[in-house]
């Protein structure tokens, strides 16, 4: 092996180990299909670009903005994360039709913990299962 090809491959190694953390970060553990047990919902937690999103998976429902089914209305939108278990950003809720200012907290490998506020004075969390795979 010439000098060249040694260099480039040291340069190919380091490069592999410096984009681990970023590889292992892009799983992260908000992602999947969660259980809002309140209203029988499924709904997807994906990311979109660097940001975390939501949207309705499944379940029955109207929407009260559109009027429409709730299954495909987007829930979560650009959520930035804070840290290793947290991410903020805005939230919708079907339901009501309220836009809340929020967060997402993962308590465990299971566990998550919604809250929002809307205007800062009209508060409410809700604690969401990790969907199994037979409720999908």
């Amino acid at each position: 092996m010439n000098l060249k090809s040694t260099m480039l491959a040291g340069v190919f190694a380091l490069s592999m180990f410096s984009a681990s953390p970023v590889m292992a970060d892009m799983a992260d553990k908000a992602l999947g299909d969660w259980v809002r047990s309140s209203e029988n919902w499924i709904v997807n937690f994906y990311m979109c670009g660097d940001k975390l999103c939501g949207k309705v998976k499944s379940g029955e429902g109207v929407d009260k903005k559109s009027g429409g089914p709730v299954v495909g209305v987007d829930m979560l939108f650009d959520l930035e994360k804070v840290d290793e278990n947290r991410w903020k950003g805005k939230m919708y809720d079907p339901k009501g039709g309220g836009l809340y200012a929020g967060h997402v907290k993962v308590l465990g490998d299971n566990t998550v913990k919604m809250s929002g506020c809307m205007a800062k004075i009209m508060c409410r969390s809700e604690t969401w299962e990790r969907a199994s795979a037979s409720a999908e």
